[in-house]
C-alpha cells in the first residue's frame, strides 16, 4: 500500500518524509480511527483515506517527527473515521415512510446547497496553507479556534486573523466581492 501512496507524491524529499510518517504513525492512526468506528475494517479504511489526504498535502507537514505532525496525522485518521462512521449510520437509519418523502423543490434546494458546500471546500483547498489549514479545520472539521491554534502551533489571535483573511480570499476566488470589514 505504501507504494500507492508514494506514487501520489512527486518530490523525492516528500516521499522520504511520507515514508517516515507512514512507519512512525500508522499504528497510532489506526488506534485513533478504531476508537471512532469500533471495527478493524473501517479503521483500516479510515487510515488509508487519511494517508491519501496526507500524501496529497505534504506541503502542510514540516518536521515529520514533531508533535504538530503527530497531531495532524492522528486528527486526519480520526476525521476519516468519523466520515466513514457517519456514512454508515446514514445508510443504516434510512427508512421508507410516505410522510418523510422530500418534495422536488426541497430536493433541489438540498442538492444545490450540497454543491455549494463542495465548491467552497474545493476553493479552500486552492488557498495557500496559511489560510487553507485554519479554514479547513474550522469550517470542515468543526474544530474550535483554540484547538486549531494548538494543532498548528500558533496563537489563537493568529488563527482568527488567518480565518478572517482566508474568508476574504475565498470571497475573492469565488467571485463574491462583498467587503468583509
Amino acid at each position: 500500500m505504501l507504494i500507492l501512496y508514494l506514487s501520489l507524491i512527486d518530490d523525492e524529499k516528500d516521499r522520504s518524509k511520507f515514508e517516515n510518517i507512514y512507519y512512525e504513525y500508522r499504528e497510532r492512526m489506526f488506534s485513533a480511527a478504531f476508537d471512532v468506528v469500533k471495527n478493524n475494517e473501517d479503521a483500516e479504511d479510515a487510515v488509508q483515506n487519511a494517508f491519501v489526504g496526507i500524501a496529497n498535502n505534504m506541503n502542510a507537514i514540516g518536521d515529520e517527527y514533531s508533535k504538530k505532525t503527530l497531531s495532524y496525522v492522528v486528527k486526519a485518521a480520526k476525521n476519516a473515521a468519523i466520515n466513514i462512521y457517519n456514512k454508515k449510520n446514514k445508510i443504516n437509519t434510512i427508512e421508507y415512510d410516505d410522510e418523510l418523502l422530500i418534495s422536488d423543490n426541497d430536493f433541489i434546494d438540498e442538492i444545490t446547497a450540497k454543491q455549494k458546500v463542495d465548491e467552497i471546500v474545493d476553493a479552500i483547498y486552492g488557498l495557500k496553507d496559511t489560510y487553507k489549514l485554519p479554514l479547513y479545520y474550522y469550517f470542515v472539521c468543526d474544530m474550535k479556534i483554540g484547538d486549531i491554534a494548538n494543532l498548528l502551533g500558533i496563537s489563537t489571535s493568529a488563527v482568527k486573523v488567518r480565518i478572517h483573511r482566508g474568508k476574504k480570499e475565498l470571497l475573492r476566488l469565488t467571485g463574491d466581492d462583498h467587503d468583509d470589514k
